[in-house]
């Protein structure tokens, strides 16, 4: 669903490389003169991931992958001096969940975003992300997973369930245009979960 959602994109951020798997998938679906930033603050999964990277992607492709051990917060309050490749046409959020909102509010804020940005945010129910969901006017309750009996979050327009089809419900913000992808956590494929596509209006 990301690749796909990516495949037309210049500029590329991911916040949250982990071990590299999105990275890799997203690098590979780029267009050619495409560019893609990813940015870890956990020094071994940085480490493990540049190596993974090193010998999953061909070498004209692991080129165009800037790689940058570092806290989202450090990088998007530099702005453009951090991201020499800003504006972006797409982001992935992938890290903190609690950080979402304050990461989303500095890409705005900063100029980060090229207009009609696509911004895709995993995990936004489970564990949820209920204050990102808050900043772009996404109505949810909290509710506890049958599952896991863990808390997390449901919409009050729910997306359709597994087909990877985006939900006819459009949430609007000032700045923000969101829809809701229903894919399962990646985990425990029993416990429902949904991608955010937040398209920037600003």
């Amino acid at each position: 669903v990301i690749e796909a959602a990516f495949r037309d994109k210049r500029r590329v951020l991911e916040i949250g490389t982990f071990l590299g798997y999105c990275t890799i998938r997203i690098a590979r679906s780029m267009r050619d003169d495409g560019r893609l930033t990813t940015v870890e603050i956990d020094e071994t999964n940085f480490d493990v991931a540049t190596q993974i990277m090193a010998k999953a992607l061909p070498p004209s492709t692991f080129k165009r992958v800037r790689r940058l051990r570092a806290s989202s917060s450090d990088v998007l309050r530099d702005g453009k001096r951090g991201l020499v490749d800003a504006p972006f046409d797409a982001v992935l959020l992938d890290h903190w969940k609690a950080d979402y909102m304050r990461d989303l509010d500095q890409l705005r804020s900063n100029g980060l975003l090229a207009p009609n940005a696509l911004v895709v945010a995993d995990n936004v129910l489970f564990p949820g992300a209920p204050d990102y969901l808050t900043y772009l006017h996404v109505d949810f309750q909290r509710v506890t997973d049958q599952a896991t009996g863990q808390p997390c979050l449901a919409v009050s327009a729910a997306p359709p369930r597994g087909d990877g089809e985006t939900a006819a419900t459009v949430w609007r913000s000032p700045d923000f245009e969101t829809r809701l992808v229903d894919l399962p956590f990646e985990y425990r494929p029993e416990t429902p979960d949904a991608l955010a596509f937040s398209v920037f209006r600003g």
